[in-house]
């Protein structure tokens, strides 16, 4: 039984050429939508969505034999958008890894796709580290001026307990380890 492909409005389809890594065996088109045909046998088929790290993609066989796989928006990208000098990277413009289509997606070089990736949803909604201390900035520096005061009387503990923090907390702080950028004056 063969299934009847409906392409989408304007929708355009090509053949895909793969890198010499990967087996001829099988044909490919990819559309301008990111859906793409196996050409494989006599009756074409539209390849079912297999997601890998959020990303869809094709699972291809080497000419080893060993197993593989290529990401779709890059199979789209490498078809449709033309790749300027530098561009490495491909970007979901609306963020939606599974959106394939031309138009949402971009050649970038490595430092778009950072600021991309920093501008996103998924970065600015993630969760935070919330981080306490019992200590502020001024209370560092009042610490640091009376540990490195040469006629200092009072004794390394009794900083930590006036402070209410244990005596390896005031070590660090000596050391720099902790509370490092802080200067003291």
């Amino acid at each position: 039984m063969s299934e009847v492909i409906r392409s989408f409005r304007n929708e355009i389809w090509k053949d895909v050429v793969f890198d010499d890594k990967i087996s001829e065996r099988c044909k490919y088109k990819i559309s301008s939508y990111g859906r793409v045909l196996n050409c494989c046998g006599d009756n074409p088929y539209l390849l079912k969505k297999m997601v890998m790290q959020g990303y869809t993609y094709i699972p291809l066989r080497q000419k080893t034999g060993k197993s593989t796989a290529r990401y779709i928006h890059r199979v789209v990208a490498q078809h449709f958008l033309e790749q300027k000098e530098g561009d490495r990277f491909v970007i979901h413009l609306n963020y939606d890894k599974t959106d394939n289509r031309v138009e949402n997606l971009k050649w970038a070089t490595k430092r778009e796709k950072e600021v991309h990736q920093f501008t996103g949803p998924t970065h600015l909604n993630r969760p935070r580290r919330v981080t306490y201390s019992k200590l502020t900035e001024t209370k560092v520096k009042l610490i640091k001026r009376k540990i490195n005061d040469p006629n200092r009387k009072t004794r390394m503990k009794m900083i930590a307990k006036q402070f209410g923090i244990s005596e390896m907390q005031l070590y660090r702080i000596k050391s720099g380890e902790n509370w490092g950028s802080v200067d003291p004056y």
